[in-house]
């Protein structure tokens, strides 16, 4: 375990890489949710590297690679749909990372810095899709009224 400055340090570290994404993201004029989905799944592969190191590895490879499947099916789900998929495996991940790789069983292999970094990764990231689906929508809402607002004004002017 590691004490709290180094906590702080790590998940800070991991902070500044989602801000290195959402910096991508607009830079690429990429969707948001789309360049989270491929972090989340690298994330989660990341994972399965770690695993080779483990004493039994061929059961932590397998368990990881259920991990790697949870995990890819909601980037994949957001992707095709919604970016709140993308938001629910961000919000889910670092649970995941803590209780299995910082506590569990999984110290033995992972990183206790990489651990905390990826959750710290792993907020950021969630802050930032999340924002930037409910900025969307706020968008897309008011594209919508747009046209209903010069249909009024139209309608009034005729009077």
């Amino acid at each position: 375990m590691l004490d709290t400055m180094e906590i702080a340090l790590f998940s800070g570290l991991g902070l500044l890489f989602a801000i290195g994404l959402a910096v991508l993201s607009r830079w690429s004029k990429t969707r948001p949710g789309l360049l989270a989905a491929y972090a989340l799944i690298a994330v989660s592969f990341l994972y399965v590297g770690f695993a080779i190191r483990a004493e039994n590895y061929e059961t932590w490879i397998g368990f990881e690679m259920t991990a790697v499947a949870f995990f890819g099916t909601l980037a994949g789900l957001s992707i095709v749909g919604s970016p709140w998929f993308v938001v629910a495996g961000f919000a889910l991940h670092p649970f995941w990372a803590l209780y299995v790789h910082y506590i569990g069983a999984g110290s033995a292999f992972a990183p206790a810095p990489f651990v905390l970094a990826t959750v710290g990764f792993d907020v950021g990231a969630l802050l930032y899709v999340g924002y930037m689906a409910l900025r969307g929508r706020a968008d897309a809402k008011a594209q919508t009224a747009a046209p209903e607002r010069k249909l009024a004004a139209r309608s009034q002017n005729r009077k």
